[in-house]
């Protein structure tokens, strides 16, 4: 036996090896500013993809051996969706993004600081206490954010809800000159209230979401803030083949549109209509803000359809051929047509029209 060889110590560690799609997405999370955590989480994982020891890793990130541990796990157990923060323990928080957002829009408006805390308190429903200790934080933050604050010169506040750090695409168009007229507590509460669902993210995690997504889905959005749209969606392979559709639609144009089966809480199954801009073409997923409505009034989903056949579905209401299909998700036309088949005894239907008519919910 040779006495120089080293023998690796510990339990032998679970490969790590990416899937399709996954790498890009850990390197634009790895180069996500506004999130530091989630980038130096990502950072880790393609460490650790590249067949790096967790030692390595560590010492290459100035990090401990058990933090790369940590993480590496989560991913393996649970992919993208498992380098999100688990919610917390204790009580849930009582006031809101948007609440906080909208209060701190407020601060310096009224010429007596007394009378203004109180009239915040009144217009927002919260105690005045919680208006001052709101204002006494946002101080905190702009003297701790230092030269890293915006300007006056309309990059826009610190709301993680109406504003990014990505420059808006021209070709899109930036917001009108008289926005400021509106104030931003006006634009929190429109955003809050909004009879559909309503979502800002980043990268494809979930930044601030209103109400109605949150209830249309079944989640509160505490449980929704800083997790992978991933959860949202039936698979794995659905989430990845509809976000490469979609970013290469948002390139483009700068917006996506489609009718898909996407996931609640409760693990059930619905239509929704989605609809989504980007802040930037050339990154389209790097901020985007988007509009999801629950259609399941009028279109239901067979409780045994697989994913590929959920994936056929949703193509089939577009109107699409089965040779577009067939390229659209890289299997022959002949499999298309065997899901169309399948889909059509599961529905109880003779032709295709009857079948894309019962998908859409007219029969």
């Amino acid at each position: 036996m040779n006495k120089g060889a080293r023998t690796p110590r510990g339990r032998p560690k679970a490969q790590l090896i990416l899937g399709p799609g996954e790498r890009e997405a850990l390197l634009l999370l790895a180069q996500c500013d506004n999130d530091p955590a989630m980038a130096l989480r990502a950072k880790i994982i393609v460490a650790c993809s590249d067949g790096l020891e967790n030692s390595a890793v560590a010492q290459r990130m100035n990090i401990t051996a058990h933090t790369v541990s940590k993480w590496r796990s989560r991913f393996l157990a649970r992919r993208l969706e498992g380098l999100s923060d688990m919610p917390r323990s204790g009580a849930p928080r009582r006031i809101d993004d948007a609440t906080i957002q909208a209060i701190v829009a407020q601060k310096g408006v009224s010429r007596s600081r007394t009378r203004g805390i109180r009239g915040v308190a009144r217009e927002v429903n919260v105690s005045p206490s919680s208006v001052a200790r709101i204002w006494r934080s946002s101080n905190r933050q702009t003297l701790h954010a230092g030269d890293k604050q915006h300007s006056s010169s309309g990059k826009g506040s610190n709301s993680p809800i109406f504003t990014t750090d990505v420059e808006p695409s021209k070709e899109i168009g930036a917001a009108p000159a008289h926005v400021d007229e509106y104030p931003l507590g006006d634009l929190a509460m429109a955003f809050r209230m909004a009879p559909v669902g309503l979502l800002v993210s980043r990268q494809r995690v979930i930044v601030s979401c209103n109400q109605v997504f949150s209830d249309t889905f079944g989640y509160s959005p505490e449980r929704l803030a800083g997790r992978s749209l991933e959860c949202l969606y039936p698979s794995h392979e659905e989430f990845q083949h509809i976000g490469e559709r979609a970013v290469a639609v948002m390139r483009e144009t700068g917006f996506y549109a489609d009718e898909r089966i996407m996931r609640k809480a409760d693990g059930s199954l619905f239509w929704c209509h989605v609809s989504g801009r980007s802040i930037n073409r050339s990154n389209p997923f790097a901020a985007a803000i988007w509009c999801f409505e629950d259609i399941s009034a009028v279109r239901r989903v067979a409780s045994d359809l697989t994913p590929r056949e959920r994936e056929v579905a949703q193509l089939l209401v577009t109107g699409r051929s089965s040779k577009h299909i067939a390229r659209e998700l890289s299997i022959s036309h002949r499999t298309v047509e065997a899901h169309r088949a399948r889909l059509m005894r599961k529905y109880g239907v003779t032709t295709t029209s009857e079948l894309i008519g019962r998908l859409i919910g007219r029969h």
